[in-house]
């Protein structure tokens, strides 16, 4: 970490969706300040909760996390919320099913901050649902700067909860045709947990929103690619 440049935490929002799982969310946010001391501000959107998950979450009493209450409109309309709420030049966005084993939120931002690329994620995944398929960023945990985020228009909501990540990274992608900085990096090896869909698989309504998004998404980007 000595060689990871200073970043002003005020300039830094780490995003947390999260929908009537206060535990796992507050577990997150608990990991990473056990381990981390900088004092990352941590913005949770809450997709609509009922009040009694609420109520676990403003009882974090965590002075540098804020809560953000919203209506039920699906995980990607809360990131675009969270963003406009936020006032940061760098966004992280993280799963609530993550567990912090060492600090990673300097090391993760380096390379957004300072300009060398569009995004940073803590590891690189296949998408195998374009053809041919392509290497992308896992999307339960990944950097960008805010100009970055605007430039391409933020998520796109039709997408409500899957590929609104993968989206985002081709539109990004799309944006730096060109340019010399590369789109996304990965950082392998940093401290950070991955508790495996414990969150969207236990949603009633899973495999029906998966359907939609997976059809909207073969039909933008089949036809473009």
């Amino acid at each position: 970490m000595s060689s990871v440049p200073h970043l002003d935490p005020r300039s830094v929002t780490i995003i947390i969706p999260q929908y009537n799982q206060p535990e796992l969310t507050i577990q997150a946010i608990e990991s990473l300040r056990l381990v981390d001391p900088i004092r990352w501000p941590i913005l949770v959107a809450d997709n609509g909760s009922s009040p009694e998950s609420l109520r676990q979450l403003h009882g974090l009493g965590d002075p540098d996390t804020e809560v953000l209450a919203l209506p039920r409109q699906g995980l990607t309309a809360a990131w675009n919320a969270a963003v406009s709420r936020s006032r940061t030049a760098n966004l992280v966005f993280l799963n609530n099913d993550t567990l912090s084993r060492g600090p990673w939120v300097a090391e993760l931002l380096a390379p957004v901050s300072q300009g060398l690329v569009g995004m940073a994620g803590v590891e690189r995944r296949r998408e195998a649902h374009l053809t041919p398929a392509i290497d992308l960023l896992s999307g339960w945990c990944f950097a960008v700067c805010r100009e970055t985020f605007y430039a391409v228009h933020g998520f796109d909501e039709a997408l409500s909860l899957y590929f609104s990540d993968t989206d985002f990274q081709l539109r990004v992608r799309e944006q730096g045709a060109g340019s010399s900085r590369a789109a996304w990096v990965a950082i392998p090896g940093l401290p950070v947990l991955h508790l495996s869909h414990r969150t969207a698989h236990r949603l009633p309504d899973q495999r029906a929103c998966w359907n939609a998004d997976h059809a909207r998404f073969q039909a933008r980007w089949q036809k473009r690619r």
